[in-house]
């Protein structure tokens, strides 16, 4: 399976650490320019605006995802893997990626990154790889640092984004938006990618940060919006707590932690 991965020509300290842990792997992969947000003008955001105007950072991440897809088109593949330069990636990554024989057929995309959060899935497995299970992800599951495109996954992703409103991670893996809603998305469980601002363990995290979360720091609320978000944490929770079993018993799906290893 070929592998891309998305790196800024300002950040070649990440892409010796991924050059070092993918040869540590045995796996290679394309290096994929990625579009730089400082350097994008306002015509070339307004472009490529929707509804709705994306931040410079946030336009540049979709574009540089985007020509993943267009590579897998051009290129001819069956499928490729499209990562993230700010990446935790487990031992079984090299069994996982020799080949993409694994991938289901129906499948558009399959994500094998974890948010170390929970997602809704399908309770019967679709496919195994390893000791790892292939379930169809049912829920928004955000991140887009580690996940494979089939052929016709890529050709879908390209027809909906002429233009785009939402982040490329929502834009693929919240299935509220019409854009996810229409395509067929496998999860992996367990992940066997995580990235490094999503690690909780300070003795692994190498505090890499996120290029967007300058971005989105800025569009937390503040205020009285903040003060009712935190009101209304610990009852959305503790509903979280009855509502999952509960939807669990009486349907085909299933609450699930996406660990990492």
């Amino acid at each position: 399976m070929k592998l891309f991965l998305i790196n800024l020509d300002r950040q070649p300290e990440r892409l010796r650490r991924m050059t070092s842990l993918f040869e540590e792997l045995g796996l290679s992969f394309t290096r994929v320019a990625a579009v730089d947000g400082a350097r994008l003008s306002g015509a070339e955001i307004e472009r490529w605006r929707g509804a709705r105007a994306l931040r410079a950072g946030e336009t540049a991440c979709f574009l540089s995802h985007r020509e993943c897809w267009r590579r897998i088109i051009d290129e001819g593949l069956s499928q490729a893997a499209i990562f993230e330069d700010d990446l935790h990636v487990g031992a079984g990554a090299s069994a996982l990626l020799a080949d993409g024989d694994w991938v289901p057929e129906d499948a558009d995309v399959v994500k094998i990154e974890t948010k170390l959060q929970r997602a809704r899935v399908d309770k019967a497995p679709a496919g195994a790889v390893g000791d790892r299970r292939l379930h169809r992800l049912r829920s928004r599951h955000a991140g887009a640092g580690g996940y494979i495109v089939t052929r016709k996954g890529a050709e879908k992703l390209l027809r909906m984004c002429a233009r785009f409103d939402s982040p490329v991670d929502q834009f693929i893996f919240d299935p509220a938006l019409p854009s996810a809603a229409s395509l067929v998305i496998y999860q992996l469980l367990p992940a066997v990618c995580v990235q490094d601002f999503v690690v909780r363990e300070p003795e692994v995290a190498l505090g890499l940060g996120s290029d967007l979360h300058g971005e989105r720091v800025e569009d937390k609320p503040r205020g009285t919006a903040k003060a009712w978000r935190e009101v209304k944490r610990p009852f959305v929770q503790l509903g979280g707590l009855f509502w999952r079993p509960l939807s669990a018993a009486v349907s085909d799906r299933k609450w699930v932690f996406v660990t990492f290893t």
